[in-house]
């Protein structure tokens, strides 16, 4: 089901515009989609910026969360208490991020008139960018860089006839398959604890009872803190011990 979140912000317009110019409180009504049949996490935040083109320089901008469970199209509304040139040409950028990385962006700024009364819609892209710089690689622990099978999710064998899947990359990116949907993520793995961020995942449907299990894995992933390593496979656990999370490595 597709849903809107409405964002009000407010931006205040920090470089000075020669005239001519559109008097102030001009208003830029619009939506933000993307065409990946992906959901966003619960942490995802959008930000939208009026930018002069060609440059891409930045005019006004502002930030606002998502509501867990948010989806495209994402309906905003951009306030500017100041004074723009007419004379200028503009366009808006927006990203939506997650876990200090920009996930989707517009490469090429949407072009708008403000004032014009339009309504633009920015189709974003999915392209992960980390916003900050990046973490150190991950310690060779002997985790990374291996395809595992999920064999059990809080003690219960796992079914269906596609495998649960994860693996860990040296830069902390994660993911697999979860038994339907592909997911993204990130881990952060010490000597002996280990835990996942916010997952992303594509939005393919199947039958109930897989689609029930892939949400508890997801669920489990999410409240992983340590790790057992032995020669029967990996046992990931939760803060108190207890196992969330059984695997095996893949065979080719």
């Amino acid at each position: 089901m597709r849903m809107q979140n409405l964002i009000r912000v407010v931006a205040a317009l920090l470089v000075g515009l020669a005239s001519p110019v559109w008097a102030a409180g001009v208003t830029i009504d619009g939506s933000v989609s993307y065409r990946e049949r992906m959901a966003l996490p619960p942490d995802a935040w959008l930000t939208v910026t009026l930018v002069t083109l060609p440059t891409a320089s930045p005019v006004a901008g502002a930030s606002a969360d998502i509501p867990a469970k948010g989806q495209v199209p994402i309906s905003f509304v951009l306030n500017i208490h100041d004074a723009l040139n007419t004379a200028a040409s503009y366009g808006l950028v927006a990203e939506i991020s997650s876990g200090g990385r920009v996930i989707f962006r517009n490469p090429v700024p949407t072009p708008v008139t403000p004032g014009a009364g339009q309504t633009p819609t920015i189709v974003v892209n999915y392209a992960p960018e980390r916003l900050e710089e990046p973490p150190p690689p991950l310690p060779d622990t002997g985790l990374v860089e291996i395809l595992w099978t999920v064999t059990s999710i809080g003690g219960k064998p796992v079914s269906g006839t596609r495998p649960l899947t994860l693996s860990i990359a040296a830069d902390h990116r994660a993911g697999g398959s979860g038994g339907c949907n592909n997911y993204f993520t990130e881990a952060s793995i010490t000597e002996d604890g280990i835990s996942f961020g916010a997952t992303a995942a594509t939005r393919m449907a199947c039958a109930p009872q897989i689609m029930d299990q892939e949400a508890a894995y997801f669920t489990a992933l999410a409240a992983v803190a340590s790790y057992e390593r032995d020669e029967q496979g990996l046992r990931l656990h939760d803060a108190a011990g207890v196992p969330l999370i059984g695997l095996v490595e893949a065979t080719e």
